[in-house]
């Protein structure tokens, strides 16, 4: 949709909203002041004949002004001016009160047309504080369809976005989702409340995305657990049996973790830092373990061990809830990261600060951070203010800076403010003292949305990875950057590149399958996966295979490379028998990298006649 077409749409959109909004205003006005003249006139009309006059045909004749009834003028005489003008106003009333009922009626068959119609929009399926943050942002810019059974209240007329067009009904219906113009929409969210509901919207939207290879529909699916996304995605990935659509998975929570250290990160995790920490890193504390604070945990633990690596330090991490130490076990069977972290679990009462970070042993240093992520939000303000009071008066003020996750950017941090730098001067300063800045707010759902859909396009991550590794081992091998279409970095690879590498990425699975491996979820236990000799050789040939094809059906023969433009021709396009030794090498190189890219990505590969 072009621009110019986005803002007939929009004007378009608005000037209906506000007819609507006011023909019962200007029908109830007009009513009124049309019955008061008709009364006056008919009054004097019939007060002036003794013998017709009663009260009853007064108020009978003025109703009949309404639907235009022209008895009462029916001799054609002069009649008092207060009749003569109620006589026109009482029916462009009635035709007012008509439009308003009409408009009221078909209102909703008019914004289930225009969804039906319209072209590469977002949809959005559920209400709820994830589904809200995504209407609010992506309407701004975008035109959004909200799917949902409550959709007209959760944003009624009144309250109604330009962006926005809302279709009621169960999102989970092929039907429904047709009716929001799934078919032509660029991506959709599955928003709803459980898991399962998710999965069977993405079921839905699969079998409406048809013809679409050009154009995948993409399609995200939130998960309750977040325990069940690595599974989900290791479940998924090598299906390619559906060009027109992909999926993927994602959790409020992770993104919000990842959103949470973009913004307050520690030291050690600072963009600007570059190589391995050079001093010991201070400590630091999570209260309350909600989905949030379990994936930060694990977030901290996986960037931890990025920073340091295998063999480094140890992360002082301090953790305390009601069951600290029950999910504290649970989460290091589930997270190798972990143990990288000299983590200790508090089970302490909801919100309080552990007794080892405020009376901590030795000259141990004050926490640099305390992360509190108590999914109530006074609870969480809470036990922000009293982590505050006690570490300041235990190390001084404001040594320690507290961050709180609260559900909206429209709440806390607007009452207490954030650092001044980032007000505007026309705005007025905080409602409540910001205790030297040393408390700051964190929004999830506004901070975490919308997605990115690059950064959460799990075929695409793999892609980039691979594309790195390979990037790197040419380099080794004496390759410069950019002799070579592919020898450049992933944001100036050309499309049909990009394309090749997120095929291969995608095609993961089904070449594992077919040497009886799989993917699964990574687990602390797990030792490291090495490919034999046998099967790096068979996998390599394999993909081989699997790139010849694909180049093949782009339309690329055999030939050598060009590098003054696009080329539709390849020297490797040749049997693996025929394939010179330095490209065999090179898929040798992707097959035995694949466990590294994995594993990043959560997921590792067993052998399924392994016994272990």
């Amino acid at each position: 949709m072009s621009p110019a077409v986005s803002r007939r749409g929009t004007l378009v959109g608005r000037l209906a909203r506000w007819l609507r909004h006011h023909l019962l205003g200007v029908f109830a006005v007009l009513g009124v002041v049309a019955f008061t003249l008709g009364l006056v006139g008919t009054y004097r009309e019939f007060r002036a004949d003794p013998q017709t006059f009663s009260w009853a045909n007064v108020v009978f004749f003025t109703a009949t002004l309404f639907i235009a009834d022209g008895t009462i003028f029916q001799n054609l005489g002069h009649y008092p001016l207060s009749l003569e003008i109620a006589r026109f106003l009482a029916p462009i009333a009635t035709t007012v009160g008509v439009a308003d009922a009409v408009s009221t009626v078909f209102a909703q068959r008019f914004e289930r047309f225009r969804a039906r119609r319209a072209r590469r929009h977002v949809v959005v399926c559920g209400t709820g504080p994830t589904a809200s943050a995504l209407v609010d942002k992506l309407s701004r810019a975008k035109q959004v369809v909200l799917v949902a059974e409550d959709a007209q209240r959760e944003y009624p007329d009144a309250e109604l976005p330009p962006g926005l067009l809302r279709v009621v009904g169960d999102p989970v219906e092929p039907l429904v989702l047709a009716q929001a113009g799934v078919a032509r929409a660029e991506v959709i969210y599955g928003c709803l409340p459980d898991t399962s509901s998710n999965l069977g919207i993405a079921l839905a939207a699969r079998r409406l995305a048809v013809d679409r290879a050009e154009s995948p529909l993409r399609c995200l699916a939130q998960v309750g657990d977040l325990s069940l996304i690595p599974h989900l995605r290791a479940r998924r990935i090598g299906l390619t049996d559906d060009p027109g659509f992909r999926l993927d998975f994602f959790a409020i929570e992770v993104l919000g973790a990842h959103a949470l250290l973009q913004r307050h990160p520690p030291a050690w995790a600072s963009p600007e830092r570059t190589g391995p920490p050079t001093s010991p890193a201070a400590p630091l504390v999570v209260i309350g373990l909600s989905g949030l604070g379990r994936a930060l945990v694990t977030e901290l633990a996986r960037r931890w061990q990025a920073a340091v690596g295998a063999d480094g330090p140890l992360l002082p991490l301090a953790v305390s809830g009601p069951d600290a130490t029950e999910a504290v076990t649970t989460m290091r069977e589930r997270e190798p990261a972990l143990g990288r972290v000299r983590l200790t679990a508090h089970d302490t009462r909801r919100g309080a600060l552990p007794p080892a970070v405020t009376d901590p042993p030795g000259d141990q240093p004050p926490p640099e951070f305390v992360y509190v992520c108590d999914g109530d939000e006074e609870l969480a303000l809470l036990a922000g203010l009293d982590a505050a009071q006690a570490l300041d008066r235990r190390f001084g003020v404001a040594r320690t800076t507290i961050v709180v996750r609260t559900g909206r950017q429209r709440s806390l941090h607007d009452v207490f403010g954030g650092s001044a730098s980032r007000r505007p001067p026309a705005v007025a300063g905080p409602l409540l003292a910001n205790l030297r800045d040393g408390v700051r707010f964190f929004a999830v759902n506004d901070e975490a949305l919308p997605l990115d859909l690059g950064d959460t396009d799990f075929v695409d991550r793999l892609a980039q990875a691979s594309h790195a590794h390979y990037v790197e081992a040419e380099l080794r091998a004496g390759i410069e950057m950019g002799s070579r279409q592919a020898m450049v970095p992933w944001a100036d690879l050309p499309d049909d590149l990009r394309d090749a590498n997120r095929a291969q990425a995608a095609h993961v699975g089904e070449i594992l399958r077919a040497q009886a491996l799989m993917l699964m979820p990574v687990d602390a236990a797990e030792t490291d996966f090495a490919f034999t000799e046998a099967e790096v050789e068979e996998l390599a040939l394999l993909e081989h295979d699997r790139w010849r094809r694909e180049r093949s059906t782009r339309g690329y023969q055999l030939g050598p490379v060009r590098q003054d433009g696009i080329d539709r021709r390849h020297p490797a396009l040749v049997d693996w028998s025929a394939l010179a030794e330095a490209d065999q090498e090179r898929a040798r190189r992707a097959v035995r990298v694949l466990p590294t890219i994995l594993a990043h990505a959560g997921l590792r590969i067993v052998r399924l006649n392994d016994p272990t």
